[in-house]
């Protein structure tokens, strides 16, 4: 996919640096290193954010990924977490975020579904509403959001999303 760049990112990580980051003990799937190395911490399409992965930045993969985890674990916890139409408690409780929309949806990484060096990718609903499974990959991820499919992942009142990045 060819993704118009409006501004660079400020946090940008090596693909060194990327390899040698764990969540929850596992590596980071290679969609994400590859974008984190090449475009870095920003919003894809006027929506979606996806997290830096510079270890230290405030919303980093590490810090914002594990905060939101928390939010998801409470959520779970006190049964407001809603599993339909692609979830259960088992999978809910593997997910790991790597972003959000600006509309209050997750995007996360079932870690215990890994195929070769990719992870599946789930969008939890807005207020905990709802589990989607989205894609194998990130690439197919951003794909699926500027197209029809958008409305399979994120819900049917989204239109496609333009292919744009602008750094954070």
């Amino acid at each position: 996919m060819n993704i118009q760049v409006i501004s660079p990112s400020s946090s940008v990580a090596t693909r060194s640096a990327l390899d040698s980051v764990r969540v929850e003990g596992f590596t980071l799937p290679s969609s994400y290193c590859e974008f984190a190395a090449t475009l870095g911490y920003g919003r894809f399409g006027g929506l979606v954010i996806i997290y830096s992965g510079v270890p230290e930045h405030p919303d980093s993969i590490l810090i914002q990924g594990a905060r939101v985890r928390g939010f998801i674990d409470d959520a779970v916890a006190d049964d407001y977490f809603e599993f339909e139409p692609d979830g259960d408690e088992a999978v809910a409780g593997r997910l790991y975020p790597f972003a959000a929309s600006e509309n209050g949806e997750y995007f996360v990484w079932d870690l215990n579904e890994k195929r070769a060096d990719e992870y599946s990718i789930y969008c939890v609903g807005a207020r905990m509403a709802g589990l989607r499974y989205a894609a194998e990959s990130l690439g197919e991820l951003l794909e699926k959001l500027c197209s029809a499919s958008i409305k399979n992942v994120m819900g049917p009142g989204y239109t496609p999303l333009l292919p744009t990045f602008e750094g954070l």
